[in-house]
């Protein structure tokens, strides 16, 4: 008898926004996905024109399918646009109603094995020149680190 494999496919999930250097990012976790043989999970959040408070005050169903077929458009385009007609992994792109990418990326990143590809954080003008701030937040010196 020949026993099947339960495991669930690896993922790797990266969250974007619509913007230029989201294309960057998503070549390097598909990069990473190709390596890992894993499926690219690209995630976009989305909330209401407005924010959840206004939208609990008015809720419109049809408003709120619209927002959510403009996020999936926005994100198959940027898919589309960095990789062009031929995905270099399989992808599967998600769309979540959420406040922050942040809070989206931890709504699908559930399963054990998932890989959160997070963008790498950019250091400050201060890091890069070698100072760190000191003071308040209204009044700031820059220190030799």
């Amino acid at each position: 008898m020949v026993q099947t494999s339960t495991t669930p496919t690896p993922r790797v999930i990266v969250g974007v926004r619509d913007r230029v250097g989201d294309a960057a990012l998503l070549r390097r976790a598909a990069a990473e996905a190709r390596r890992r043989h894993a499926v690219l999970v690209p995630v976009l959040a989305w909330t209401p024109v407005g924010g959840e408070a206004l939208y609990r005050t008015h809720p419109s169903r049809e408003l709120e399918h619209a927002w959510e077929r403009n996020a999936c458009a926005e994100l198959d385009e940027l898919v589309t646009d960095t990789f062009g007609p031929e995905e270099p992994v399989r992808v599967q792109p998600v769309v979540v109603r959420a406040e922050t990418l942040r809070d989206a990326v931890a709504a699908v990143a559930v399963r054990e094995g998932d890989l959160v590809f997070a963008e790498t954080p950019r250091p400050s003008v201060w890091e890069r020149l070698g100072l760190r701030l000191h003071g308040s937040e209204h009044h700031r010196v820059a220190l030799a680190g």
